[in-house]
């Protein structure tokens, strides 16, 4: 697995004749530095940017720790993540997407916080209810100190829409399709929409749970029974209609294979006119197509005005389990100084996130930034319903981003039903589900 970038700064020895002496760090006497390692698990070349310069700055700042940063593509993380807690080799410090937390928690490679909130510094300033739903995945325990999270959005191509006439993004489900009919130009390779078929979840499950009304469930996956309402045939209907998207040709053909960064590549090249992703898209379209030529919008909503997307899936800071007399200090010094208000904001700020620690929320960017009021409206908004995923499952990050885009591609080259993959996913899921009730 290949690492995206490492900065290390390394302490410098000073000797004088054959003795090590101590040697100056910001004027001040030190001896010689510990290192704690922080991964992080989903990088690109603006969050490297900005933990680079963070890095840099935190060492400077003080002289008893070397901090360093190393960053891989969400893809190649979990593998290396994996092979570290094999090889005894975990970093002190690691970030992690929502959906990773059980699956790390069930081998025990990640440290129970609860104990160790005083070392927090900004502790009390993290929003009540994200910790509250890191705490309600493992039955009251914190393994992680959320510190941005992203919303789904959509992103709409202004200069496109102008030259085509179109006078709005698209308001509902029934809307976008007929723009995706109208604006398909395969012979030119031009079209509306970029589908993802790669890890698709969050968009299509937006889709599915929208195109339903969440079949009376309002977010939730279970019905009153306890069952996964996937196999229900609305949702076969629902599928069936995303997935003629592509079949249809009202896609690219490339669509089957995109994953995140060809989906923006396609929206960033006028391959197409809008996407539905996440609000951490935003510097790539700035970088893209410049600041004033797009444009973020709610997400689709179906005919009696509800919009779902997935619940609030923040990204967290873990401290590793390197046992229980291991020295964590320093790895408390780092997982403060990431989640004080002052670095959250530049983080949030630069990579297009939406803070979780509330002191954010006064700073004159946030205030000032249209797309972050957007993103607040949403949970103010009587119409949205959140999609609960059942994150609590253990199986399920490997569900979604494995299974999911293997039946997902095979629906879109009609090798299976729309029908037969949604009742594979609810067998999975009560499975799951099962499996977990058992062990309570």
């Amino acid at each position: 697995m290949k690492m995206k970038r490492i900065l290390t700064m390394l302490s410098v020895l000073c000797i004088a004749g054959i003795s090590l002496t101590a040697c100056k760090g910001n004027g001040k006497p030190s001896g010689e530095r510990k290192t704690i390692n922080f991964w992080y698990h989903s990088a690109d070349t603006v969050t490297d940017s900005y933990f680079k310069n963070l890095f840099e700055k935190l060492n400077k700042e003080q002289d008893k720790y070397t901090f360093v940063y190393t960053s891989f593509a969400f893809a190649d993380f979990q593998d290396k993540f994996q092979m570290a807690v094999t090889t005894n080799t975990l970093p002190d410090v690691v970030s992690l997407g929502f959906n990773n937390i059980t699956t790390f928690v069930a081998q025990k490679s990640l440290l129970p916080l609860n104990d160790y909130t005083s070392q927090i510094a900004d502790f009390d300033k993290i929003d009540k209810s994200l910790l509250s739903g890191i705490k309600e995945l493992n039955k009251g325990t914190i393994y992680g100190i959320p510190f941005a999270y992203n919303q789904e959005v959509a992103w709409y191509n202004t200069g496109a829409f102008k030259d085509k006439g179109i006078n709005k993004a698209p308001a509902t489900q029934s809307e976008f399709l007929e723009l995706c009919k109208k604006y398909a130009d395969r012979k030119n390779g031009k079209y509306f929409y970029s589908m993802r078929g790669v890890r698709p979840y969050d968009s299509m499950l937006a889709w599915l749970f929208t195109y339903t009304d969440g079949d009376g469930y309002k977010g939730s996956w279970f019905n009153t029974e306890g069952k996964c309402i996937l196999r229900d045939d609305p949702f076969a209907e629902a599928l069936d209609t995303y997935a003629n998207l592509y079949k249809k040709n009202l896609v690219s053909g490339n669509s089957i294979n995109n994953n995140f960064s060809e989906v923006v590549a396609e929206f960033g090249s006028g391959v197409s006119m809008y996407i539905i992703h996440n609000s951490s898209s935003e510097p790539t379209h700035r970088k893209n197509l410049g600041e004033g030529n797009f444009e973020a919008a709610r997400v689709l909503a179906n005919d009696k005005g509800h919009y779902f997307a997935s619940g609030l899936q923040p990204n967290v800071y873990c401290v590793t389990n390197l046992g229980g007399k291991h020295d964590y200090t320093g790895a408390f010094m780092l997982l403060s100084y990431l989640t004080n208000a002052e670095n959250e904001g530049e983080m949030c700020h630069a990579v297009g996130r939406i803070p979780c620690n509330v002191d954010v929320t006064n700073q004159d960017w946030y205030k000032n930034n249209k797309n972050m009021m957007l993103y607040a409206s949403y949970l103010t908004d009587p119409d949205y319903f959140q999609i609960q995923n059942p994150y609590w499952l253990s199986d399920f990050s490997t569900f979604i981003t494995d299974t999911m885009t293997a039946d997902f591609q095979a629906v879109l080259l009609g090798k299976i039903t729309s029908k037969a993959c949604l009742e594979k996913w609810a067998d999975m899921i009560d499975q799951y589900q099962t499996e977990y009730l058992q062990e309570k």
